[in-house]
């Protein structure tokens, strides 16, 4: 049996969202086969991680384990890296091929995500013969029809530009293919936008399995019926199909204040569960498991 995990990088202020996002995960879990759920996190209070743990035993899944995890020890020798939007801690999924290769195939997710299907079914989209796989970036799909920048990003074209919130490793594959000291090269050199997701499209380009929009959909109606559809509108009639059959709801900036905990108002579907496995999270008591 191949050896699966979920994993999380997060910072502290962010905890909510990966609770949100790993209640999603175990509350659509169906499967016997154990899953593993590790947190990688530099700092978190011990009330904190006795609730994230606590979250099978609320959705009474006794397959899925979750476990917390530091940084590896490589993200020391990141240097003078500051970037208040795509902070350090965005850089250390790259590493997690080679910091956990004991693992066969690892399914990273941003906190920014509620899944709706059962994960173990992920797994299987993964050809062998990939590095990984991923989901297009929305934005660049829209717009590299008419504009490819790719001259800026150090790819052949745009038009396959993936998204680094939703990433399947084929950790084997990704580890011999690319090493953690050239990873390190790339981000000391800062020379890309968007930088984790930058770099892994520059590595893998030639060894990524781009899957359906639905895997990591992206962006909310206001960018889809106000933006996309009057951009391009083949995109846009491909990614509204997607919207019938989100598995991943990946909670993306398109304008200011349009995240869920950045207004008042519940504006869809997505949005309304976000607060329900916030609400069942915070209130889940831990007592008599201390």
């Amino acid at each position: 049996m191949k050896k699966k995990a979920v994993i999380y990088c997060v910072t502290r202020p962010h905890i909510q969202l990966t609770a949100v996002s790993i209640a999603s995960i175990v509350s659509n879990y169906k499967t016997k086969e154990p899953l593993d759920i590790l947190v990688v996190v530099s700092e978190l209070g011990n009330e904190e991680i006795q609730k994230l743990k606590s979250i099978p035993k609320l959705y009474e899944t006794e397959s899925v384990s979750i476990n917390i995890w530091y940084p590896p020890e490589i993200v020391k020798e990141i240097k003078n890296y500051s970037n208040s939007r795509f902070p350090e801690v965005t850089l250390w999924r790259l590493f997690l091929p080679s910091y956990f290769n004991n693992y066969d195939t690892i399914l990273y997710l941003d906190n920014d995500t509620i899944v709706y299907d059962d994960v173990s079914n992920f797994f299987n989209l993964l050809p062998e013969e990939k590095a990984l796989a991923a989901v297009r970036d929305f934005y660049f799909s829209v717009v590299s029809d008419s504009a490819d920048s790719s001259d800026h990003f150090g790819v052949k074209t745009m038009k396959n530009y993936f998204n680094s919130g939703v990433i399947l490793f084929n950790v084997a594959l990704f580890n011999k293919l690319i090493s953690p000291e050239e990873i390190l090269s790339m981000i000391n050199k800062k020379g890309y936008l968007y930088l984790d997701q930058t770099i892994l499209n520059i590595l893998c380009e030639e060894s990524v399995h781009l899957l359906p929009y639905e895997y990591n959909y992206q962006k909310d109606d206001h960018w889809l019926f106000d933006w996309a559809k009057n951009t391009n509108y083949s995109k846009f009639l491909e990614i509204e199909r997607a919207r019938e059959t989100v598995k991943v709801r990946h909670f993306v900036e398109f304008e200011k204040n349009s995240m869920p905990w950045e207004h008042l108002l519940v504006l869809d579907k997505w949005e309304k569960d976000f607060w329900e496995y916030l609400y069942t999270v915070k209130t889940l008591n831990c007592e008599s498991d201390k």
